[in-house]
């Protein structure tokens, strides 16, 4: 990859990472579900408003519409709040290394519904590996923790699923649309779908964070979790993955954790344990198997020990 893509790269992970500890502050003031609202009515309102500042705007076809509200619940709305309510029992930085877990679903998701994305045997290692370093994560941080901890943590993990089941929907249902067009798209209809779902799952919003004094923190908070964390995230992911493809584009889930994990630790003095950092390392091995850079090696390396 080149210098410019790393960059890329990087601050797309920086981002991601960020987004876990933005979610961790807002939650001191608002329920998840209006959280999840504020994150998706911002992040619309952008990116709306830049495709018509460019002059564009959003296809008007059924087919459209109803892919993109399928796409806005399974990639949006659903994956974002049981985020956001797993975080009310475990730290930003455990959910950003059970949130890894999505590339793990995902290449067994896509081998069910794609016939062009097979399991392969390098595959199929990487994602055991995977799991199997997700599921230490969790065992550990629940054996030091509390029930609740569990049940965070499979909210996540249902999470990853969700997102993994939006990467094929978005295969079949919305490849032929430019990458922003779909992106407004699911953000405007999980926006909107978020304001009732905020009333059935919470009633009406705590107007604390709207009140004068608390401007400051309402500010940095749509800005860190809808604009940059939501409306600038995505083309930048789409504008990665346009130029690295999607192997490059894995690294990001194994980075995100690192910038999510620091800034807990150094913002809000919260650390994860040696025992989740084990985890952590078996699902960096498993992603670096499941991108197929690794498994040459490892081959060449077991041939050399035959030999």
């Amino acid at each position: 990859m080149s210098f410019f893509v790393w960059i890329l790269l990087l601050l797309l992970s920086f981002i991601w990472g960020a987004s876990f500890y933005f979610i961790e502050v807002g939650l001191e003031y608002l329920s998840p579900a209006w959280l999840v609202c504020l994150r998706l009515s911002v992040a619309s309102i952008v990116l709306f408003g830049y495709l018509i500042s460019r002059g564009m705007f959003l296809p008007l076809t059924r087919q459209f519409w109803g892919a993109s509200l399928v796409m806005g619940v399974i990639n949006n709305l659903a994956p974002f709040f049981l985020i956001a309510w797993g975080q009310l029992f475990v730290t930003g930085g455990m959910a950003s290394i059970i949130n890894a877990n999505t590339a793990f679903f995902g290449v067994v998701v896509s081998a069910i519904f794609l016939r062009s994305e097979p399991l392969k045997l390098h595959r199929i290692a990487g994602v055991i590996l995977g799991v199997l370093g997700v599921a230490a994560a969790i065992g550990f941080d629940a054996l030091q923790g509390t029930s609740a901890s569990i049940i965070g943590s499979l909210a996540i993990l249902l999470a990853t699923l969700s997102y993994a089941l939006a990467g094929v929907w978005g295969k079949l249902k919305l490849s032929n649309w430019p990458a922003i067009e779909v992106a407004c798209g699911m953000l405007t209809c999980s926006a909107i779908l978020s304001i009732p779902a905020g009333f059935m799952l919470s009633g009406a919003p705590s107007l604390t964070l709207f009140q004068l004094a608390y401007l400051p923190e309402l500010l940095i908070l749509a800005i860190g979790i809808g604009v940059l964390g939501t409306a600038f995230a995505y083309p930048l992911y789409f504008r990665i993955l346009s130029l690295a493809g999607a192997s490059n584009l894995l690294l990001v889930t194994i980075i995100v954790p690192v910038f999510a994990v620091a800034l807990d630790a150094a913002i809000l003095g919260q650390w994860v344990g040696a025992n989740q950092l084990a985890g952590f390392a078996l699902v960096v091995v498993g992603l670096a198997i499941l991108d197929g850079r690794l498994w040459p090696a490892i081959k060449n390396w077991a041939k050399g020990q035959n030999s």
